[in-house]
């Protein structure tokens, strides 16, 4: 081939690019790739935007921007180091504004800035890796949904176990008939994770030094500083984090929702009981359950997430639709998957996936291979997908409908007392007012872009 396509052309060929168009850009994937950095923004620097710095390290580090310049003091001491030209910024939307030459962007926000922040680089056409959840509502994620389509970027999710061996056996097995009809997911957080975001309303403080409290609050309407929220506790905050279910079904439920094609329903049901909010904090101690019609070959099927006093089965047992001594003998695994011939098992961010008992596993044995293997790490998967046009592994397409999936169950948390209807066609409950007023909120003045 001897046409040289565009750099900036080559960068934007999207996650949903024919097969076609993959051949042409892929024999000038492997020049470019040998030539040319990718040139990227990170949004989020301290904490877990280390490791979108250290991605962006390997390729080329335009500019970056944080509000809480201690909190990110040692990512902008690295960056400059390495990138003397970089430009940084305390507030990300005039990073957006001044830069328009990045490839891609790299989201490590709070939950409650994800959307404004990749809003705002997808409508800059850029390739985008943000962290989970993709976002704090309902009408967001569906945004992003639609946005990625048309922009036809690369992009993905920061669940690192989608890209993984064992979340593929596990479709296997189950795509291949290993279980039978699986009519029930148990789903869980890890144990030593109950404390992690605060159900503490905390006191009025000052910020920390450093800090820019206004812009760290981002599209939520003004309120005070208080004790409680930063640098993490923020995750148990109904305005700025979507609570242990936001931050571990994106991980843990990833298998349900890919391996009982639960991402194709048109429809489900949902209801939670247990700890109720105290109207500032996500509660700990709940059972979400969803239930799905059948999809495709798929039965009808449950999926609970159980944290806390739910989390034991023997304080609070389970629905009788499953054997008690099969529930008992999986009890600590993150999730659980019951068919009418067996049992599998999977453990945190969708590693160890196994069959149970140990005798069905060696009778079953491996499964008959049918899913690409991602070759390298997550992280690797989204610049692999930049430079060649073929799909990341946590794609937006499949990640904005598992997000999606979990956020209407945190709607069931805050709307209590009847099993919610809801269509994922049009993105609305079909018996709850309440639970419709929960999918967007009006964003503050001067964060009303991709709210309209």
């Amino acid at each position: 081939m001897t046409t040289r396509i565009n750099r900036r052309k080559f960068l934007k060929v999207g996650a949903t690019a024919s097969a076609s168009v993959f051949i042409v850009t892929a024999a000038s994937a492997r020049s470019y790739a040998a030539n040319e950095k990718i040139r990227f923004g990170l949004v989020g620097i301290g904490g877990m935007g280390g490791k979108g710095v250290n991605v962006a390290s390997g390729e080329q580090i335009v500019a970056a921007a944080d509000v809480d310049e201690n909190h990110a003091a040692g990512a902008i001491k690295r960056i400059k180091a390495g990138f003397p030209d970089a430009r940084f910024y305390t507030d990300y939307r005039k990073l957006f504004d001044e830069q328009k030459q990045l490839d891609a962007v790299w989201v490590a926000t709070p939950d409650h800035h994800h959307f404004p922040a990749t809003v705002r680089a997808l409508e800059a056409h850029c390739a985008v890796y943000c962290e989970k959840p993709l976002c704090h509502d309902i009408y967001e994620v569906r945004k992003l949904r639609e946005l990625a389509k048309e922009k036809k970027v690369a992009t993905q999710m920061g669940n690192q176990g989608h890209s993984g061996e064992h979340i593929r056996l596990l479709c296997e097995w189950i795509w291949q008939g290993s279980l039978g009809d699986v009519t029930e997911a148990h789903i869980r957080p890890p144990y030593n994770q109950m404390d992690f975001g605060s159900r503490n309303p905390g006191k009025p403080a000052q910020p920390p030094a450093g800090l820019n409290w206004d812009l760290w609050q981002g599209i939520v309407k003004e309120r005070e500083f208080r004790t409680g929220i930063v640098p993490g506790a923020w995750r148990g905050w109904l305005d700025y984090g979507t609570g242990l279910l936001g931050d571990w079904f994106c991980h843990n439920g990833d298998g349900a929702v890919w391996a009982l094609k639960l991402h194709e329903a048109e429809t489900c049901e949902v209801e939670c009981e247990g700890e109720e909010t105290n109207g500032t904090n996500w509660p700990h101690e709940v059972r979400v359950s969803w239930y799905f019609p059948k999809r495709g070959e798929m039965v009808p099927c449950a999926m609970r997430w159980s944290s806390g006093i739910y989390n034991d089965y023997k304080a609070k047992p389970m629905p009788k639709t499953i054997d008690p001594e099969r529930i008992a003998a999986v009890e600590k695994e993150s999730g659980a998957y019951y068919g009418t011939k067996g049992t599998a098992t999977s453990g945190w961010w969708m590693n160890s996936a196994r069959l149970f008992p140990e005798t069905f596993m060696k009778e079953v044995g491996k499964p008959r291979q049918v899913l690409e293997r991602v070759k390298g790490s997550h992280e690797a998967d989204f610049l692999n997908s930049i430079r060649t046009g073929k799909p990341s592994s946590a794609h937006f397409e499949y990640s904005t409908r598992l997000t999606e999936i979990m956020l209407v169950g945190n709607v069931a948390n805050l709307v209590r007392g009847q099993k919610l209807a809801y269509d994922f066609r049009t993105g609305k409950f079909t018996n709850s007012d309440k639970a419709n007023a929960l999918i967007k909120r009006e964003p503050r003045k001067g964060w009303e872009f991709g709210y309209a």
